[in-house]
């Protein structure tokens, strides 16, 4: 049990780690370090959520909303893992 337990959380990290990075990345699949320095691009990743959770509810497939999924996914896993 202890083992799927560290899964859970280990596939939830993934998840949002994903989620996030494709928040912070340009077209090209950059980043612009100098903009994340300091925040790590917390207003980025907080605006694309909120845009992305807008396009879930209007069942639209864009970067955003398959990056709010990720992210929504990583911590329904976090929240398993941890009740468990």
């Amino acid at each position: 049990m202890e083992n799927f337990k560290i899964a859970l959380l280990i596939a939830g990290s993934l998840f949002i780690l994903f989620g996030y990075l494709r928040f912070i990345t340009d077209e090209n699949g950059n980043v612009n370090l100098n903009n994340y320095r300091f925040t790590g691009g917390l207003l980025l990743v907080v605006s694309g959520m909120v845009d992305g959770t807008r396009d879930i509810a209007k069942r639209l497939r864009s970067k955003n909303a398959l990056s709010a999924i990720a992210i929504y996914l990583g911590i329904l896993l976090f929240y398993i893992g941890f009740s468990i």
